[in-house]
């Protein structure tokens, strides 16, 4: 984040699950892991799932993707940079129907889970799709590729 408020000595913890450095001597070079730990920051932090969000409602409104393939491609495209392969591809779409189908049946958790965060959420999406595109968006972001660059 850019408004982040970091300590010389004590980086936020969000930082330190990214192998953030502590500050305390130059460091060169950071070593880049992925550890379970990061996608649980991917996952939970609200600014990660308010951005999770903000990309999914771009892509539906910009693209007016009605095709959910089409939608999950230009998700990919957006947050890995490249095409999910066929075998992510169906354990992408299989997650889309089973998170708007939870959704669908419970409309008061779609919209606790779009109300996290500063932003609003755009009244004239559906908040099904919304939701559970978010939810993949959140899923992608969890890929090797958008957390390191290599």
């Amino acid at each position: 984040s850019m408004y982040t408020f970091w300590r010389r000595t004590a980086p936020p913890p969000s930082m330190l699950a990214f192998d953030a450095t502590s500050r305390e001597t130059c460091t060169a070079r950071r070593e880049t892991t992925t550890t379970p730990l990061q996608a649980l920051v991917l996952l939970n932090d609200p600014q990660y799932v308010e951005a999770a969000r903000s990309v999914a409602q771009l892509v539906i409104k910009s693209e007016n993707k009605t095709d959910i393939d089409q939608l999950l491609t230009e998700l990919s495209f957006r947050i890995l940079n490249r095409p999910l392969s066929q075998a992510e591809m169906r354990v992408v779409q299989e997650a889309y129907r089973e998170q708007r189908e939870y959704f669908v049946q419970n409309p008061q958790a779609a919209q606790e889970y779009l109300g996290i965060g500063d932003s609003k959420k755009d009244p004239q999406l559906d908040p099904f799709d919304l939701a559970a595109s978010s939810v993949v968006a959140g899923m992608l972001m969890c890929f090797d590729d958008f957390i390191m660059k290599r």
